[in-house]
């Protein structure tokens, strides 16, 4: 016994694959990745979400704020400009602000008006938000989901694969069996063709008569019928597999029968494992379940927001100014004078109608996802268990297979040597040679089901997503 490597397909034709010595399993496993759309889309859809996110950071950009005003009348007579710098900072609930401005006339823009700052001041200042929004606001909401949306992309990447090289892997067992069993016709059929060389030689020496050639020539026919319809089976296969099989130059490649391995691989056997243990492998290699998690964070970063949003809004300002003057007005009054300001901002939603409804909305979905994955664990459960006694069921059945397939090849050598005795007669040995052939089918059926089993079950357990790392026994 040697191990042999699943790629998208079993590398017990590793040789086969290896084209003109330059793709390996390696590589042919990377051209899928690189070359087949579903997976190229689950990528792209990657890069979107990373634009997504970078749309997400714009209300966090050093913003800068202008500001100009002219007013005259018979109270006031003035002008004011005003530049700001102002940046948020999305993982602090801070935003920090600098800026110059400056009137002329006489305005109640500055707290101590005209006459303390005639050359303008320059300040600096820091924006608290102390209860409501502390945590989370609905710009901050957008830009935390949209950067768990990239996440989530990377694990559909992962999902896509899963199932891709699933469905890969199924094709090449199908086709494989194909393959097997058009050969098996084919051998039929040439054995009927030589017998039939031999009883035309002997009809031509009056040593049989002409209904016995006739008779087998009757049994050529429907070999060839049944050829002809394996041959066909076989090539929509060989198109099926040739969507995963692909170049180093991403063209699709139809495989041959020249391609099949020499000897079929072995039949595979699960050993007994407990349900948890399993589970937990499911849960933990499964994209689904990662998808889950970052759709649960974020729901609960929606349910942070509404808890949020319950609280009152409690804001503090704290402003450093230095006012720049060059004449005094008053005895009191000091030149270039510096300051500090601090502001208090308390409001209360008295009804608070969009965080109570986005709180009860939020619980709802939070308890609906989380059934959803209890769903899918249940299932999960449900199918290993299932999965796990038909891969050790249909292995039992190819061993009785090959017992069958082994005692109908001993009863046709001895139909054969009763033939030769005269004791036999053609429609005795056609049927035994149907009766190998049809033994054969049974094993390759019996084999299809066990390794299509096998590959549902590592699918179940997420143990397809890197299938170079799929370890089967081969003869």
């Amino acid at each position: 016994m040697k191990k042999l490597v699943l790629l998208f397909m079993l590398s017990n034709i590793a040789d086969s694959f290896a084209l003109d010595n330059k793709l390996n399993l390696a590589m042919l496993d990377n051209g899928l990745n690189r070359c087949y759309p579903k997976i190229l889309n689950s990528v792209l859809q990657q890069e979107i979400n990373k634009s997504k996110t970078k749309q997400t950071q714009s209300p966090f950009d050093t913003k800068l704020n202008a500001y100009a005003q002219q007013r005259a009348g018979s109270t006031y007579n003035t002008s004011y400009q005003k530049i700001e710098f102002e940046k948020r900072f999305y993982d602090s609930p801070i935003s920090a602000y600098t800026g110059f401005d400056i009137s002329s006339g006489y305005t109640p823009q500055y707290d101590s008006a005209q006459i303390t700052s005639t050359q303008g001041r320059q300040f600096v200042g820091l924006k608290f938000n102390l209860l409501n929004g502390f945590a989370i606001d609905k710009d901050r909401l957008e830009l935390y989901n949209a950067m768990i949306e990239e996440d989530k992309a990377k694990y559909e990447v992962e999902l896509a694969k899963l199932l891709i090289k699933t469905d890969a892997l199924k094709a090449y067992i199908g086709w494989l069996v194909a393959g097997y069993e058009m050969q098996a016709y084919q051998k039929l059929l040439d054995i009927a063709e030589k017998r039939q060389k031999k009883l035309e030689s002997r009809l031509k020496h009056g040593d049989i008569s002409e209904i016995a050639v006739k008779e087998n020539y009757n049994y050529i026919l429907k070999r060839k019928v049944k050829l002809m319809s394996a041959k066909d089976y076989f090539n929509q296969y060989s198109q099926s597999l040739s969507v995963y099989a692909r170049n180093a130059s991403c063209d699709m490649m139809v495989l041959d029968e020249t391609m099949l391995p020499k000897k079929l691989p072995s039949p595979v056997e699960l050993n007994e494992t407990s349900s948890e243990k399993e589970i937990n492998s499911a849960i933990t290699n499964r994209p689904e379940f990662k998808i889950i998690d970052t759709q649960l964070q974020q729901i609960r970063n929606r349910q942070k927001l509404a808890s949020t949003d319950l609280l009152p809004k409690l804001n503090l300002n704290v402003q450093y100014n230095q006012n720049n003057s060059d004449t005094t007005s008053t005895s009191y009054f000091r030149l270039n004078q510096q300051e500090g300001v601090a502001k208090l901002d308390f409001s209360l939603p008295l009804e608070r109608r969009y965080a109570t409804g986005t709180n009860e909305e939020v619980s709802n979905n939070l308890r609906k996802l989380q059934n959803e994955r209890q769903l899918l664990i249940d299932q999960i459960s449900s199918k290993l268990q299932a999965l796990k006694f038909t891969v050790n069921n249909t292995a039992s059945q190819l061993q009785i297979s090959k017992d069958d397939y082994n005692i109908s090849n001993q009863l046709l050598k001895a139909e054969e040597v009763k033939f030769m005795n005269g004791d036999s007669n053609f429609f005795m040995i056609n049927a035994r040679e149907e009766n190998v052939t049809n033994s054969y089918l049974t094993l390759l059926s019996n084999l299809s089901d066990n390794y299509k089993s096998y590959i549902e079950y590592n699918f179940l357990n997420g143990q397809n997503v890197n299938l170079t790392n799929i370890q089967l026994e081969g003869i």
